[in-house]
């Protein structure tokens, strides 16, 4: 029974945890007139200069149809482009149109809830939530693998050369 409980307990925080992250983030993509799909999208394109679907899909955690579904609603919006690999026709490459660098770009300062509570228990709490932070680093490392882990620090340290 205990097992359950904490299943039910852990589901519906978690739940509500992440319902905060995506009201923020789309309060974020509505701001510039995209989706939160959109945005992400765009934010993985410029980390990588220019993005395989592949890329997009695993750095994204969607489906490959998911992404040409963004890329299409991007590039109709004149955002991004789409230029096929010169040694491999198979693969597309998606590139950010100046538009979609402005659009981008202009969300680098969103104001996030989430963000303003985590660093007030940051403040108070430093080495809890450093805890916290390798909790979730190792939960993402078991379920999506070093190379998610890895592509999240890489861009982390571009956004605070860029943007901090």
């Amino acid at each position: 029974m205990e097992n359950l409980t904490n299943l039910h307990t852990m589901l519906n925080h978690f739940r509500g945890a992440t319902k905060v992250i995506e009201i923020d983030w789309q309060k974020a993509a509505k701001s510039v007139g995209l989706t939160q799909a959109e945005l992400h999208t765009l934010w993985m394109i410029y980390f990588e200069g220019r993005a395989s679907i592949t890329t997009i899909a695993t750095n994204g955690l969607w489906d490959r149809s998911t992404v040409m579904q963004v890329v299409k609603r991007l590039k109709e919006k004149g955002l991004v482009t789409v230029e096929k690999d010169d040694h491999d026709l198979r693969v597309s490459y998606v590139i950010l149109t100046e538009e979609g660098k402005k659009r981008q770009s202009s969300t680098a300062t969103a104001e996030f809830q989430f963000l303003n509570y985590i660093n007030q228990i940051r403040q108070e709490d430093e080495e809890g939530f450093n805890k916290l932070m390798s909790i979730i680093i190792d939960f993402n490392r078991n379920y999506h693998g070093e190379e998610y882990v890895q592509w999240v620090e890489k861009t982390t340290k571009i956004y605070q050369e860029k943007f901090l």
